[in-house]
């Protein structure tokens, strides 16, 4: 079966609660970082863990991130989509983020990052706003 508009219905948006929002936040490592530099809005992928109800990622101290996003307004957003049944859900978190002391992060609940090289500045998004939708298949 094809993707032609016409062999599917239109889906229901459901906007979620602030807690189903940490639920499927806490369950993706990976998200879109929304910031703005010298030249604009940007959004890089990361992967992120959230502790108490905040997202706490880690960049390299003289990286894009670790220059431009410190003590700054950002957001970030992450989701699952399924396209054969054209559903899904997406959260977005809004707020400041902070240089985080890694030593108030427990070991085991420390961000890792995929990629290589030394990413030693702990930063820490503190929400202003938590929002979320659900798209539910017809």
């Amino acid at each position: 079966m094809g993707f032609d508009d016409e062999s599917w219905f239109e889906g229901r948006l459901r906007e979620l609660d602030e807690d189903e929002c940490w639920e499927l936040l806490g369950a993706r490592p990976v998200g879109r970082l929304g910031y703005v530099d010298e030249l604009g809005p940007a959004v890089l992928p990361l992967n992120f863990v959230v502790v108490d109800r905040t997202v706490v990622f880690r960049v390299s101290p003289y990286s894009v991130l670790g220059r431009h996003v410190p003590g700054t307004a950002t957001a970030l957003e992450a989701d699952e989509i399924d396209e054969y049944t054209r559903s899904g859900w997406s959260v977005l978190v809004r707020g400041r983020t902070e240089i985080a002391q890694p030593d108030e992060l427990p070991e085991e609940i420390r961000p890792r990052p995929w990629v290589e090289g030394r990413r030693t500045l702990y930063l820490r998004l503190l929400p202003s706003e938590v929002s979320g939708r659900r798209l539910l298949a017809a």
